[in-house]
């Protein structure tokens, strides 16, 4: 299924020892560490608040099975998971999937993707018209940087019309980033458009969350290559001499010194540890925050489709996920699994600070309204993320990959990933592009990126 074998890591033996600390364990902070140890920089040390690595990625268990803390899908333009998913030995256990995406506006279920359901939803002919030329306009524009600074309404506006941007498009952003689309970036709205996430198979892997077995894979990969983890460490300063970081200091007082330090951890937790950063763009950016409640029930659900976004706005939920109509295999036999999802603008938004129950109630309510029963979950997770990713307005910029401030602090994650939607694989591949540029200035050189190019999906499996 990979095109091209990876080669052996390509260290310079001329070049000095280096030691880097990684602040974070997500994927990005995860990936980085592994080029860095792969390509012969033997001392790296990879520091995570949390109990596990994985961050976004990560998972809980129920009843002897495992569930992500949301909705995670495995995309086929996602080059950069698949390669590592191919690298841990998962991707021939990959199956795909065609899903179903929902609209549901004034009391109606609408799929854009069925010619009835097209022709019913509530859009002028001359509208619908416009909106298959955006799409297919989108499908094949891969660069979007010339909508850089220009809004989502400019971009649906001229390529389509306003019929089409206050029909859809606006109740979109607000389900996003509770934002009219006027303050929405054009670049990611036509690449968000470009990957057609709706009418693409999807991925996940039978009998498994796959998100956990990607988790698990690259932690395997790490302790083979040698880096250390340090588990539930918080930093609680970074400490600095000239113009360069010197030490971590954490929570409990002991201090980790290193060479280099990558941060991998949101903009908004980095500049609390070192406030004097002033590097450009760090402090403009912004994070959405995230509720996702997952449940099981034994109970069938209709209409059976894995994505229903609820377009009407007079919901607590965005969109409603049945996990189970993507991987009919998750969690026991004969069980429906249902994803709440609602995303805010930022984590100070009350609905943020309601209790387990509160929001529990208020999804209840938002099922029966969609769905018009009783949902009765024998089990439910509630799952908070305060800075879940950045609100991608129409301004904003990726900072750069070095800090401005400190000559040995480079920064990796899906801040730096704009205008490319966030995944799974944009995290990873920040994670290897910050390690190319560090190995580069230390003289050593890997074969990851290049591995990674040359990879091609050669079967997609449907199950």
């Amino acid at each position: 299924m990979m095109s091209g074998a990876p080669l052996a890591c390509m260290p310079d033996a001329a070049t000095p020892a280096a030691s880097v600390v990684v602040l974070g364990g997500g994927l990005a902070g995860m990936a980085t560490a592994y080029i860095l140890a792969r390509s012969g920089v033997r001392d790296v040390t990879i520091v995570e608040s949390g109990g596990t690595l994985g961050g976004l990625a990560d998972s809980f268990q129920r009843d002897g099975h495992f569930y992500p803390l949301g909705y995670h899908h495995i995309l086929h333009r996602d080059r950069t998971l698949l390669f590592f998913l191919e690298l841990i030995g998962a991707l021939p256990q990959v199956r795909w999937r065609r899903i179903r995406m929902l609209f549901h506006l004034g009391g109606e279920c609408y799929d854009l993707a069925s010619p009835s359901g097209f022709l019913r939803f509530p859009m002028s002919l001359g509208d619908k018209a416009r909106f298959v030329r955006l799409m297919a306009m989108a499908f094949t524009k891969r660069d979007w940087s010339e909508w850089h600074d220009r809004s989502a309404a400019e971009l649906i506006d001229r390529c389509a019309g306003p019929g089409v941007r206050e029909a859809l498009f606006e109740r979109l952003t607000r389900l996003k980033f509770e934002l009219p689309c006027s303050e929405v970036s054009g670049a990611w709205l036509g690449a968000r458009l470009h990957f057609r996430e709706g009418s693409a198979p999807l991925g996940y892997i039978p009998r498994a969350n796959w998100t956990k077995v990607l988790c698990d894979g690259v932690t395997r990969l790490l302790e083979e290559a040698g880096v250390r983890v340090r588990l539930r460490a918080r930093v609680a300063r970074l400490l600095t001499a000239g113009t360069r970081v010197t030490e971590a200091e954490l929570a409990s007082g002991e201090r980790i010194g290193a060479d280099r330090f990558v941060s991998t951890v949101p903009t908004e937790v980095y500049l609390g540890l070192i406030p004097q950063e002033r590097t450009p763009e760090l402090e403009r950016i912004r994070y959405s925050a995230l509720l996702s409640v997952i449940c099981a029930t034994r109970q069938e659900v209709r209409p059976d489709a894995y994505w229903t976004n609820l377009a009407s706005l007079d919901r607590t939920a965005c969109a409603i996920f049945l996990l189970s109509s993507l991987n009919p295999t998750i969690g026991s036999p004969g069980d429906t699994c249902i994803n709440f999802v609602t995303h805010l603008r930022g984590r100070d938004r009350p609905l943020f600070r309601e209790s387990d129950e509160q929001l529990t109630a208020r999804y209840l309510e938002d099922f029966r309204a969609i769905f018009g029963f009783e949902l009765a979950p024998f089990w439910t997770n509630v799952a908070r993320v305060p800075m879940y990713s950045p609100v991608f307005g129409r301004s904003f910029r990726n900072p750069p990959l070095r800090s401005a401030s400190w000559t040995n602090v480079y920064f990796a994650g899906n801040y730096r990933t704009f205008p490319s939607i966030v995944s799974t694989g944009t995290a990873l591949g920040s994670g290897l592009e910050t390690g190319r540029v560090l190995l580069e200035e230390l003289g050593r050189r890997s074969d990851l990126p290049a591995a990674v190019a040359r990879f091609r999906l050669r079967r997609m499996p449907r199950g």
